[in-house]
């Protein structure tokens, strides 16, 4: 996915923070969801690759915090949320 290489090869942050808010604002919004936005984000969000969870826009305020986990906790499925949500508690 193309989403995922800019994500991955940027060096910018804000660049990467920019991508999030644009997928996070597609999950927020009523489903059903484009089956290729969820796919991508769940993959950011699950592939140690992209250290999505490292970077400080994931953590810059309490609420942004829990939005990110809440928005993890719907899109994926019972058994592949507790090895993101022990990632997201590192």
């Amino acid at each position: 996915c193309v989403t995922l290489f800019l994500f991955s090869d940027s060096k910018s942050v804000a660049v990467k923070e920019q991508i999030t808010r644009v997928l996070l604002e597609r999950l927020i919004l009523h489903r059903p969801h484009p089956w290729g936005l969820l796919i991508t984000f769940i993959e950011l969000i699950k592939n140690q690759r992209y250290n999505f969870w490292s970077h400080p826009f994931t953590r810059c305020a309490t609420e942004i915090e829990k939005v990110f986990e809440s928005v993890a906790r719907s899109c994926m499925t019972p058994g592949s949320q507790r090895a993101s949500l022990a990632i997201v508690g590192e």
